[in-house]
Parts: C-alpha cells; sequence; structure tokens
C-alpha cells in the first residue's frame, strides 16, 4: 500500500470532518459531557449532598455489598464510598462510551457521507486501491477519537483527582483499572467501532442509516453499566482483560475480513447501484 495516498486519503477526510459543523460539534459535546457534566455532578453530590438521606435503602445495601473486601476499611464514610465506586466500576462504562461515541460518528460517515456528496465515484475511479481507501478511512476515523478520548481522559481525571483529594487527602486517579481501560480496551473498542462502521457504511445509502445500525454497538458498554448497578457484577482489571482479549480477536476477523474488500466493480455496485 502507498503511505502517499493513505496519507491523501486521511488529510481528506479530517478537512472533511472539520467543514462538517454538525459532526464536528457532536465531537465536542459528547466527550464534554462524559468527562465534565458526569464528574462535577458526582462531586456536587458527595461534597455538598446528604448522601445517605437521598438514597434508597436497597441502594445503600447495595453500596455495601460492592464495597465489601475492596478497601472498605480505609472507607468509613457513605460518600467515600459511593465516590469510589463511580469512579472505579459505574464511571468507566461511561467513559468508554466516548471513543464507541466518537469513532462511530466518523466512521459512519466514511463511504456512506462520501455517497451522499456525490464523491465516492472519483475515489473508486482513481488509481488507488480498495484496500488503501480502507486504511486512510480506518486512520481518520482512530487518531481524532484517540486524541479526543485522550483529552477526555485528562480532564475527567483532573476533576476526580479533585475531589478525590477532598474525600481521601490523596491523588485516587488513574488506578490500575484506568490504565487498562485507557490503554488497552479503550483503542481496541475503538478499532472494533470503526471497522464495524467501515463495513456498515460500504453497504448503507445514507449516512443516517449508517449512524442508525452503528448506534447499535452501545449497547454492551449498557449492559455493563447496568450489570453493575445491579450488582450482578464488577468490572474489574481481570474481566477488563479477558474483554480485550475477546475485542482484539474480533478486531483480527474483522480487519481480514475489511481486505477482502478488492473488488471495485463490486464495492462500486454496493455504493452507486
Amino acid at each position: 500500500m502507498d503511505k502517499t495516498v493513505i496519507t491523501a486519503i486521511f488529510k481528506k477526510d479530517i478537512k472533511q470532518l472539520v467543514r462538517t459543523k454538525n459532526l464536528f460539534v457532536t465531537l465536542i459535546i459528547i466527550p464534554l459531557m462524559f468527562s465534565t457534566v458526569f464528574p462535577v455532578a458526582m462531586s456536587c453530590f458527595v461534597l455538598f449532598a446528604d448522601v445517605g438521606s437521598m438514597m434508597d435503602p436497597a441502594m445503600l445495601q447495595l453500596i455495601d455489598k460492592m464495597i465489601t473486601g475492596l478497601q472498605a476499611g480505609t472507607m468509613p464514610e457513605l460518600n467515600q464510598k459511593f465516590f469510589y465506586i463511580f469512579t472505579n466500576y459505574l464511571y468507566p462504562s461511561l467513559f468508554l462510551l466516548i471513543p464507541i461515541i466518537t469513532s462511530s460518528v466518523i466512521a459512519a460517515n466514511s463511504f456512506a457521507g462520501e455517497k451522499e456528496r456525490r464523491t465516492l465515484e472519483s475515489l473508486l475511479f482513481s488509481p488507488i486501491t480498495i484496500r488503501e481507501l480502507f486504511a486512510g478511512k480506518v486512520l481518520a476515523s482512530f487518531i481524532p477519537s484517540a486524541a479526543v478520548s485522550f483529552i477526555s481522559f485528562i480532564i475527567g481525571g483532573i476533576i476526580i483527582n479533585v475531589t478525590g483529594f477532598i474525600l481521601f487527602e490523596k491523588l485516587i486517579f488513574p488506578s490500575g483499572k484506568w490504565l487498562v481501560l485507557i490503554l488497552c480496551l479503550s483503542p481496541l473498542v475503538m478499532m472494533m467501532t470503526i471497522l464495524l462502521n467501515v463495513i456498515i457504511s460500504a453497504k448503507v445509502k445514507t449516512y443516517q442509516e449508517a449512524q442508525n445500525i452503528g448506534g447499535i454497538i452501545v449497547l454492551p458498554v449498557i449492559g455493563m453499566l447496568v450489570g453493575q448497578l445491579s450488582g450482578l457484577f464488577l468490572l474489574g482489571i481481570e474481566l477488563m482483560l479477558m474483554i480485550s482479549a475477546g475485542v482484539l480477536l474480533l478486531n483480527v476477523f474483522l480487519f481480514y475480513w475489511i481486505m477482502k474488500f478488492n473488488n471495485r466493480n463490486s464495492l462500486f455496485e454496493n455504493q452507486i447501484g
């Protein structure tokens, strides 16, 4: 594959991303909401509200159950326990939506967006290979999504550490769980989302169709959040590593599937026909 061609496709998609105001605004608002609004709201709750009186007894029992065997001895206060559970178990699932949503909206705009802008024909008839086309678009989705996720990680971490220092008199972020999330699970899930959306976008006619189908990817993450809230399981380091291994295998399968898209005429029919 020609790196110059891939770079040109990458730059073209990035320029189009910046010019598409609705898409660009989405990539700012969603990460800000998950990295700023949720941590600030939780910080205000544990610092200024009477946590015990505002929570259902069943929820209080669930918190005690979740905290058992973790660090219960060092957290005598309910607000400490609640913030610890939020930071290390609930918020990671919410944070994982940032790379999924950002990479999904960019990747869904890959081929479907080209079709709506009537620019796909020129790409398919240009002297580039299908593999170069896919590689450029995958990079144009992954790199901005990774940058947004890392910036969100820094912003959220600052807020968590400020609150954590008030509650625990020490910095509590990032924990080992968060390092596994940001360095291992998040990039793998991001790549999976991009590969799935590139495949979907190559088969549908509009960006909206691609986005609607690609939105299904968030359901497993919501399931993880619900499972933890119900007390079925906790998202620990071991479980994160197991999920990462599964996602890695899926990515390898999806990558080889995409590499089979080497028939220009077949892809052209899927897009234009």
